[in-house]
């Protein structure tokens, strides 16, 4: 039978013992030694053994209870939780129990028991107490209020913190409830989040309410509930923690003052205003910042990116850098100008200026504020003055043409006039000789005449303000260049493509534009390589803000721009040493085009042709 029992408490009670108290000898189980990480051969059979085993700290302890089992007769039971040594040097807990079976008079003869680990279960139980006696101390010392609420409402247990946010003592409070000192706009929502969570419909709450303290006052608080519920998940009681927050309630309601003041002299003036969390990632766009780019209807503004999506491609990285800069630091203040998209299609020019309010706790910018402006009028007005700036410095540069036309070749043409004549009025010139210098001066009087139209022609499109525009076919125009220099075309086998569409047309004067296109075509053939077939394209382009145009584009012999590029559109030069080059044509095509307020711009790689693109508008 004893076999039967010892194999039973191997296997459940982990270990067992059988000491012969006279003898001092004690048989130890295979299980009670693997508790300790011995094999069955480590450990000797004696209570040396044993007291070795056990934490010194721990032994009076259980020499103690084994005393009081033996001079009691067995009657105060041997039952004791002490720490014992393993052999990996770590420390475990055992509940030794045992019973003296065999008496020979008041002498214990024989007793038996078993070790059961329950390091487990004292580990459990150490970090409960801990984790209570750290509740405790965080419940009674916190700089919060704190209290435990029952789950009708009244006070179990509160803190001094609270107490002294109310006003109350501790008796006070624990015989009122919560529902006495909530302001009553705020009773509806919490006891509707309190019947919430008992429910189960969500573990806990916050919310920002008011209370009254035993002077009248009311304060705003910051509260946070939790529900502790038990095995069975049935409630036990609420957990409250409760902070102070009227100050802050207080300055949040003056900045809203301030910022509805601010806010109204803003709008007041026609500006828009703009205010980012950071924290939350959402961003506020006044209507009236909304209005100025028609989406005052429209579901827009409250997401960060919204306006960033529309910032002209152009002006977006610098809009993102100026940003981002203010944000790091790199900046002390924040102001960039970018243009918006608009809902109708359009632009306008913005001013974004921005401050931060609020820093988290890092240090970083947590809100900021700013305003738009629509400054549209003022760029068109300093788009004007420099479109009047850049008119003023070409008439000046034209000024310049004319005073060398007046100042060499007239002055050239009137000391040969002299020269002649003094020639032909000298006696001893003889009738041959006259004869010959009155031939020159026909060829003088023909080259005087030729450059008084020249000046003529440039006079008449610069003083001529009223031109007379009418609605013209681009495609039909180059069509009709064509035409007129077919012969020319034929001779070198060009190969001209003209790719504007048909419906494209333009208000301007028809024989301005007949000039241009026949200037710029016959160029592009006159200009030919001679070691290949001469290839011109013409195209139409219609680019942001209005700007549309056309382009010639030849395989020709080229322009080298570096030497050639500031002197190309002057009057009276030329480049490419061609006979019949007389460097009117691309003067007056320039003053023709800038007539309109369109420019001229150009390409050229020798060798490879050029790309001539004319802004008509």
């Amino acid at each position: 039978m004893d076999d039967i029992f010892k194999v039973i408490l191997e296997q459940n009670l982990a270990g067992y013992w059988d000491y012969y108290v006279q003898e001092n000898k004690v048989i130890y189980s295979t299980a009670f030694k693997a508790l300790f990480g011995y094999d069955d051969v480590e450990l000797p059979g004696s209570t040396e053994t044993w007291s070795q085993l056990i934490v010194d700290e721990d032994r009076a302890k259980m020499d103690a209870c084994v005393a009081a089992h033996f001079s009691s007769q067995g009657k105060i039971p041997f039952n004791v939780e002490v720490r014992y040594k393993h052999k990996n040097g770590s420390i475990i807990w055992i509940k030794s129990s045992g019973k003296v079976i065999e008496w020979e008079g008041n002498l214990p003869i024989r007793m038996v028991g078993c070790h059961i680990d329950i390091t487990e279960s004292k580990q459990i139980e150490l970090e409960l107490a801990i984790s209570e006696q750290r509740f405790r101390n965080a419940f009674e010392w916190s700089s919060i209020g704190m209290v435990l609420v029952s789950t009708d409402g009244k006070f179990m247990k509160v803190n001094q913190s609270l107490c002294d946010m109310l006003g109350y003592t501790n008796d006070e409070l624990m015989s009122t409830t919560f529902q006495e000192i909530t302001h009553p706009e705020d009773l509806e929502v919490d006891l509707e989040l309190m019947h919430q969570t008992l429910k189960g419909d969500r573990k806990n709450y916050q919310m920002e309410k008011r209370y009254f303290r035993k002077d009248g006052r009311t304060i705003w608080i910051l509260l946070n509930v939790s529900l502790v519920r038990d095995h069975d998940n049935t409630p036990l009681y609420f957990v409250s923690q409760i902070k102070d927050i009227t100050q802050r309630k207080t300055a949040e309601d003056a900045l809203r003052e301030s910022e509805r003041r601010w806010s109204f002299a803003i709008e007041g003036s026609g500006g828009g205003l703009w205010d980012l969390d950071l924290r939350n990632k959402t961003i506020y766009h006044s209507q009236q910042c909304l209005r100025m780019i028609g989406m005052e209807n429209e579901n827009f503004g409250n997401v960060i990116g919204d306006w960033t999506s529309r910032v002209h491609p152009d002006d977006k990285a610098k809009f993102l850098a100026d940003a981002h800069n203010y944000f790091n630091g790199v900046t002390q203040s924040y102001e960039n100008q970018h243009r918006i998209l608009c809902k109708d299609g359009t632009y306008k020019w913005i001013l974004d200026r921005g401050k931060v309010i609020e820093y988290d706790e890092d240090g970083k910018p947590a809100r900021i504020i700013g305003t738009h402006t629509d400054i549209t009028s003022q760029k068109q007005q300093e788009q004007q003055l420099r479109d009047t700036l850049d008119m003023i410095s070409g008439q000046n540069n034209r000024l310049l043409n004319f005073a060398y036309i007046v100042s060499h070749n007239l002055r050239t043409h009137a000391s040969n006039f002299k020269m002649l004549m003094d020639v032909v009025s000298d006696p001893t010139t003889t009738e041959q000789e006259k004869k010959e210098m009155t031939d020159h001066l026909g060829k003088v009087s023909e080259q005087l005449n030729e450059t008084i139209d020249n000046l003529n022609e440039v006079v008449s499109i610069q003083s001529n303000i009223d031109i007379q525009t009418v609605e013209l076919n681009l495609h039909d125009y180059f069509q009709r260049a064509i035409l007129l220099l077919q012969n020319e075309i034929n001779k070198c086998s060009a190969k001209v493509n003209n790719y504007i569409p048909s419906e494209i047309t333009v208000n301007y004067s028809p024989a301005y534009l007949e000039s241009i296109v026949h200037n710029l075509l016959s160029n592009a053939i006159k200009y030919r390589s001679p070691e290949r077939q001469p290839q011109i394209s013409i195209d139409y382009f219609n680019e942001a803000a209005g700007k549309r145009g056309f382009t010639i584009k030849d395989n020709g012999i080229g322009i080298d721009l570096n030497r050639h590029g500031s002197e190309l559109f002057g009057m009276y030069k030329t480049f490419n040493g061609n006979r019949d080059a007389k460097g009117m044509g691309l003067f007056i095509t320039k003053n023709q085009i800038e007539a309109f307020g369109g420019k001229i711009d150009v390409n050229s790689t020798p060798g490879e042709g050029s790309v001539f693109k004319v802004y008509l508008t």
